[in-house]
């Protein structure tokens, strides 16, 4: 076992589950992953918690519950005896089967590509664009790259973004492609070998062309609020969708620009009706640790309705973040 450095020691009063409140008091573990905490007697619940960059870009969550919880402190010092943190996971991966999967190399104008995305879709709905992906893998220094997955058919894309980010939307200059040899099949317990996968330089007319078709195309009708953090604080950087379907799954009618510096959105809406809203801080993917998520709660069931040539205010979203 390591020391977690850096490790965010937080101290509560209640044991649920839920922190939807702030941490009664809080610290950072150092070097050796030791950490000092003062504290009135009392009955206390601990955490410790950290936050990094995991393989292929992604974010990685280590989190753990004390096992000596509830702590029951009195007067003097008491020693916490050390604990693991483990990897939280992701909800809705694929889940790989041992030594299975795909492997290639990323190519733009004939040379490597670092530091691209891999996306793995399981059905060639939106155009390999969107929330719909299962898996994704960042290209090496050498652009080659290596997905574990299930066996089965699979469809890839992969994306390099100008500000280096794993989502959202593609922009003029970005790089984007869909792998030529699509649906791809993958057999138990091996590697299938894809070779070099090119990716071309997304132009302006075809970034105005898909823009145009409704995503972001401003329009006289929509959804628009704030998105805050449990302390009502704006949290910037999130985009809002708008289902029609109440299961919020899948890929979304409408999606918004990300929120403003003050949590702002705004859902252009081809026409007014009910839509079912939520909002998170990728766009694109299962959901993962490290993201801010939230529905919009004016209703049980998150429902809205849209006039048609108006824009409707909407209560502002909460946002928590996943661990």
């Amino acid at each position: 076992d390591r020391p977690v450095a850096g490790a965010s020691i937080e101290v509560y009063l209640k044991g649920e589950k839920d922190r939807a409140t702030l941490p009664f008091a809080s610290t950072g573990a150092d070097a050796a992953g030791q950490w000092r905490i003062a504290l009135p007697p009392g009955r206390y619940f601990v955490i410790a918690k950290k936050k990094s960059e995991g393989e292929g870009g992604g974010t990685r969550m280590l989190m753990a519950e004390c096992p000596a919880n509830p702590i029951e402190l009195t007067a003097g010092e008491r020693q916490i005896p050390p604990f693991n943190l483990r990897e939280m996971g992701r909800d809705g991966a694929l889940v790989a089967e041992p030594e299975t999967g795909v492997s290639g190399r990323l190519i733009a104008n004939g040379q490597p590509l670092a530091g691209a995305f891999v996306y793995v879709y399981s059905e060639d709905a939106a155009g390999l664009m969107g929330p719909s992906y299962g898996e994704a893998a960042r290209s090496a220094v050498d652009g080659t790259f290596r997905i574990n997955l299930p066996a089965g058919r699979f469809y890839l894309a992969a994306r390099k973004r100008a500000d280096g980010s794993r989502s959202g939307e593609v922009a003029t200059g970005d790089l984007n492609a869909s792998y030529p040899g699509n649906p791809v099949m993958v057999e138990r317990g091996s590697y299938r070998q894809l070779g070099d996968f090119p990716l071309k330089q997304v132009e302006e007319k075809a970034h105005r062309a898909r823009r145009e078709q409704g995503t972001f195309t401003a329009t006289g009708t929509a959804l628009a609020g704030r998105i805050v953090d449990q302390d009502g604080k704006p949290v910037a950087g999130v985009y809002a969708f708008a289902y029609l379907d109440s299961r919020m799954v899948g890929k979304p009618t409408y999606i918004s620009p990300p929120s403003g510096t003050d949590g702002s959105f705004e859902i252009r809406l081809g026409d007014g009706g009910s839509y079912y809203v939520g909002v998170r801080s990728t766009f694109g993917g299962p959901l993962e640790p490290g993201e801010w998520v939230g529905t919009y709660d004016g209703r049980a069931d998150h429902r809205a309705e849209a006039i048609k040539g108006q824009q409707v205010e909407l209560s502002p979203i909460v946002v928590r973040e996943v661990w």
